[in-house]
């Protein structure tokens, strides 16, 4: 394994170890990956091996103290996904958008690092050994459906190993599980999706939560399997079966087994519920609670006895999805500010007008949906923004809108409290 990097002063830096070095042992044992690094150099003492870039070879005991090696592994090659799942995301995407985009992972390691759902669907014997051996716990599981028939077809994958077979496994060795459900309406919806979520019910409390998850659809399915969108109807048959599960299962330990994603109940046209229906919102990576989060968190805000005033207002860029929960936040907040904040809900015309959610905003839908404006601050949520902070998603960068309207951007991150300290330049806690 190539080392990308060394901490100064680091006891990998003491040792000798320089970047572009590659580790080859600890303890005897073979290092593939970033995770046999983290697991095997745990310990206070151990032999380590390795190469120099020029190909001699070294070995020292090593002494860390406690402390972690500091030597930083070169990037994860993502395991590539082998399934066609008839409702993937990434099958959905026009064309022209960055190259990462297209990527789609199956990889255990970024499931236990980063909580990426894995499907299990290829899972390899010397895999789910690893998984065992250094117990990586929790991991996230998609699902979609118990009956093995039905997920093939789902995953678009004959040979997918048995998913309800690979949990049991890792259940009873102590790994704990989250899983989704992308609920496509006609296929394993309803009464299928009942029956699953049964099933899925006899390995709890070691599958801890399930979160069930509308399909989402783009513009872009030339040439895919046709589905279609839930209604609101079926928005509201699956949040009355969700609460009647509820009410038969019961909580483990404050954690409701089956939580729907708040598109379900913005669909449904009902009120987002209270906390106790998250539990420890083990799922709100996959939008389940982060409404109520930003309820919550925005009554903790107005409860603030000292408000700065903001020097101006300006326009707040989001999805549709949660315009009336943000336009409800901007009235409040201009008027403790001092300052009039305009909500401007975008239309997603990359994708098309069923995608709603505002991480999903293009940099031309933004600039649309401004054009023709007099505009002198735009604020924008930095979801709709690669980690890096620096592009869209159709490579538009912050500056170009800038330049573009005239308008200063200002990102700040999504949450009631971080826009506060966008706006005033200042930095809270809200506990």
């Amino acid at each position: 394994m190539r080392v990308d990097s060394v901490a100064r002063g680091s006891v990998a830096e003491r040792a000798g170890i320089v970047a572009g070095d590659r580790i080859l042992f600890v303890a005897g044992e073979p290092v593939g990956d970033l995770l046999d690094l983290h697991f095997l150099t745990s310990r206070r003492r151990f032999r380590l091996r390795w190469a120099t870039a020029r190909g001699e070879e070294k070995e020292s005991v090593i002494r860390t103290g406690g402390d972690p090696l500091g030597a930083f592994p070169e990037p994860v090659r993502v395991r590539r996904c082998r399934n066609r799942c008839i409702f993937c995301f990434v099958h959905q995407l026009p064309k022209g958008m960055r190259r990462s985009l297209y990527v789609k992972d199956e990889d255990v390691r970024l499931s236990f690092l980063h909580g990426q759902y894995v499907t299990f669907s290829d899972i390899s014997e010397e895999e789910i050994r690893k998984i065992l051996r250094y117990r990586l716990s929790p991991l996230y599981v998609s699902i979609h459906t118990t009956d093995p028939v039905l997920r093939r077809r789902m995953l678009g994958n004959p040979h997918a190993a048995d998913v309800m077979e690979v949990m049991r496994r890792f259940v009873s060795a102590g790994i704990l599980l989250h899983g989704q459900i992308v609920v496509c309406p006609g296929i394993n919806d309803g009464e299928e999706l009942a029956q699953s979520l049964n099933a899925l019910s006899e390995i709890r409390p070691g599958l801890s939560t399930v979160a069930v998850v509308p399909v989402g659809l783009t513009s872009h399915r030339h040439g895919l399997p046709p589905l279609r969108a839930v209604t609101r109807d079926e928005a509201r048959a699956t949040l009355a079966m969700l609460v009647r599960l509820r009410r038969r299962l019961g909580d483990r330990e404050g954690e409701p087994f089956a939580v729907a994603a708040d598109e379900y109940y913005l669909m449904a046209g009902e009120q987002i519920p209270g906390r106790r229906a998250y539990g420890s919102f083990a799922q709100i990576g996959n939008g389940v609670g982060l409404l109520r989060n930003f309820l919550d968190d925005s009554r903790a805000l107005f409860r603030r006895k000292r408000w700065k005033k903001a020097d101006a207002g300006g326009t707040v860029v989001s999805g549709r999805s949660p315009r009336a929960y943000v336009s409800d936040f901007l009235k409040e907040f201009s008027r403790r500010a001092g300052a009039p904040f305009v909500h401007l809900p975008v239309t997603n015309r990359l994708m098309g007008k069923s995608v709603t959610v505002t991480g999903l905003l293009a940099g031309e839908d933004i600039l649309s949906a401004l054009k023709g404006k007099r505009v002198s601050r735009i604020y924008i949520p930095s979801v709709c923004l690669r980690d890096a902070g620096d592009l869209f998603l159709d490579n538009l960068s912050p500056e170009e809108i800038a330049r573009e309207t005239g308008g200063a951007v200002h990102l700040f991150d999504p949450t009631p409290a971080g826009f506060y300290e966008t706006v005033c330049n200042v930095t809270i806690s809200i506990l």
